[in-house]
């Protein structure tokens, strides 16, 4: 069975595939250059060819259950709609994992997206870096804070889209999907 999760945004998304409990490949999709709503076709353009590639048995998305403001709840919720649209476009069965049945995968039902990416690193022995993709500055600070090249953020996009790939493998297994 291909499993195909997709970590799902409105900046950047994830999306990782899986067959038999071993990845086969994970990327980050990038958005953040496409304003609103036009960035909803793109992704479901985006989502709709990757679906029509990869032919997955299942695509995996979490389940949206808490936002920060008004403006992450239409984000967050456009994309997983359009996301959900090419799916059914295309006949893919879809599966929800709630973000703490995820993380229980870690070990922990509280774990941070850090514990996630590491987790899904030593599992399946990945380059951090390809899960939890660094974002570097551009210019050294003036304050001396930081400089040209350090580590301003990571996206943690790919790690979460294994790691819903994952999820999903081990519920099979366990007879809960």
């Amino acid at each position: 069975m291909l499993i195909l999760g997709i970590d799902h945004g409105t900046n950047t998304a994830g999306w990782a595939t899986m067959r038999d409990g071993k990845p086969i490949d994970f990327g980050l999709r990038n958005f953040t250059s496409i304003p609103m709503p036009n960035v909803l076709d793109a992704i479901y353009q985006d989502t709709f060819r990757m679906i029509e590639q990869e032919q997955p048995d299942v695509i995996v998305l979490e389940r949206p259950v808490h936002f920060k403001n008004a403006n992450s709840v239409l984000a967050l919720v456009g994309a997983f709609s359009v996301v959900t649209l090419a799916a059914l476009h295309l006949n893919v069965p879809i599966a929800h994992v709630r973000p703490t049945e995820l993380k229980m995968q870690t070990g922990k039902g509280n774990a941070d997206k850090e514990t996630v990416a590491m987790e899904m690193q030593m599992l399946f022995g990945l380059d951090y870096d390809e899960l939890a993709v660094p974002v570097y500055y551009k210019k050294d600070d003036p304050k001396g804070k930081y400089k040209l090249g350090d580590v301003r953020e990571r996206l943690f996009d790919p790690s979460d889209a294994l790691a819903l790939c994952w999820t999903y493998h081990q519920n099979k297994i366990k007879g809960a999907v």
